[in-house]
């Protein structure tokens, strides 16, 4: 449910955004950050097909959390680099979805095989993931 939940607001979030990215956009990745880090666990190691998919599920959602935190530095480095005043809307675009791809198959390599796991006895169901510290 986190996952899904992390994957709407950051899918809603990029897509209201009017011209250049802002401070807050990246805020709000580094939430959604957080509350990925926080009720997310990665289902128990498995073999063929499925841990493929359940893993690139995860990797798509984190690596889109991570555009969203990195949104606002890389709108102003592209900025800064096309000083010149033309459209940048575009390359920021582009940077943006190779990050994408980037952080997606480093993450999914990351779940599939080398994620750590927080072993069974030493969670506790009957707590709540929020407001237990």
């Amino acid at each position: 449910m986190a996952l899904a939940a992390a994957a709407v607001a950051g899918v809603v979030a990029i897509a209201v955004a009017d011209g250049p990215y802002e401070p807050f956009e990246s805020v709000m990745g580094v939430v959604l950050a957080i509350l990925l880090a926080v009720l997310y666990r990665p289902p128990t190691p498995e073999s063929g097909t499925t841990a493929w998919v359940k893993a690139a599920a995860a990797a798509a959602v984190g690596a889109l959390v991570l555009c969203l935190v990195l949104s606002f530095p890389v709108d102003q480095a592209v900025r800064a680099v096309a000083a010149d005043g033309g459209n940048t809307d575009l390359s920021v675009s582009w940077v943006l979805s190779a990050l994408w791809l980037i952080g997606f198959l480093n993450l999914l390599v990351a779940l599939r095989f080398t994620v750590l796991r927080v072993p069974a006895a030493a969670e506790d169901p009957d707590k709540d993931a929020l407001t237990s510290v």
